[in-house]
């Protein structure tokens, strides 16, 4: 996953002078070469990443594998239900070092200063198209019909008495 797919044309940014990892507190500097930009999609549009790269490479080898150990190994039937509904990632996502621009549904790409190359950023693991519908329907086996807990049928707007009458 490392393929240099980088588009000459496109001109990317430096860190700012304060610029910190929301995650370690580790200055984000040119000289130690941890800044990161994310490209959304579909906006293609390039922004700083609030995480340096360790946490990024962090997240892109381990947010699939954890998404997978989490559907296998919880025993609360409405967390099931919630990671069932979002599927399988299949790209690196953080709302709050990677947040999206409105309309804008991934992270599609990632640049490293450290190289200047630019990268997938689809999740180690992560598989898509058929394999991936087959992946869910093989996840949906967890589910337990019967005996569901109380809570596990709200919706949102349902929870602390609001919406339906």
């Amino acid at each position: 996953m490392s393929e240099d797919l980088s588009d000459p044309t496109v001109a990317h940014g430096k860190p700012t002078p304060d610029m910190c990892c929301l995650c370690s507190y580790e200055d984000i500097t040119e000289e130690d070469g941890n800044y990161v930009e994310y490209m959304s999609s579909p906006s293609l549009t390039w922004s700083p990443s609030l995480f340096e790269l360790p946490m990024i490479t962090h997240l892109l080898s381990t947010q699939f594998s954890t998404y997978m150990s989490r559907v296998k190994s919880t025993d609360c039937q409405a967390e099931l239900r919630r990671l069932l509904a979002s599927g399988p990632p299949v790209w690196v996502s953080d709302k709050t070092a990677l947040p999206l621009p409105e309309g804008d549904t991934h992270v599609e790409r990632l640049w490293y200063a450290k190289d200047g190359k630019e990268r997938s950023a689809r999740l180690v693991g992560s598989v898509v198209g058929e394999e991936r519908e087959r992946l869910i329907e093989e996840l949906r086996k967890f589910v337990v019909v019967e005996g569901k807990e109380e809570g596990d049928e709200e919706e949102k707007g349902e929870e602390k008495g609001e919406g339906k009458e």
